[in-house]
């Protein structure tokens, strides 16, 4: 959700994953907690989300839209890589006819770069993902 208009046009499928990933439960003695019953209260909920939802579903499971973010994310990450190589290149005087061995040959650079940085790339990179949090 990044609108306030996706609250309307996705609350029916916010319910039902958060609905499908917890129960609330009646506590048996039966160790096995998967066999206690849910609460009636919790039924009815469940009942409220399926029908009187049902207009809101969009279809869109959570895992679904981290996916489509993460790709957005690579591909606008990709077009600034690609117009940073343009740039790159352009004030080092490279051609048009050079531009892709300039890049090949710029990989060896960036990954020497990387290696002589003074926070571990494991480290960066972990930073960078939780900033990002698309898992």
């Amino acid at each position: 959700m990044r609108r306030w208009e996706d609250v309307h046009d996705i609350i029916r499928d916010a319910f039902t994953d958060a609905l499908s990933r917890m129960r609330y439960c009646i506590p048996t003695t039966d160790s096995n907690r998967a066999r206690w019953p849910a609460l009636g209260l919790w039924r009815q909920i469940e009942n409220v989300v399926s029908n009187n939802l049902m207009r809101d579903r969009a279809g869109v499971l959570p895992k679904d839209v981290i996916q489509a973010n993460r790709t957005a994310k690579i591909r606008e990450l990709d077009a600034q890589l690609a117009g940073l190589f343009v740039t790159r290149a352009a004030i080092s005087e490279v051609t048009a006819d050079e531009f892709t061995d300039f890049i090949e040959n710029h990989v060896e650079a960036l990954i020497r770069q990387t290696q002589e940085h003074p926070v571990p790339i494991a480290d960066r990179i972990t930073k960078a993902g939780a900033k990002y949090q698309l898992r």
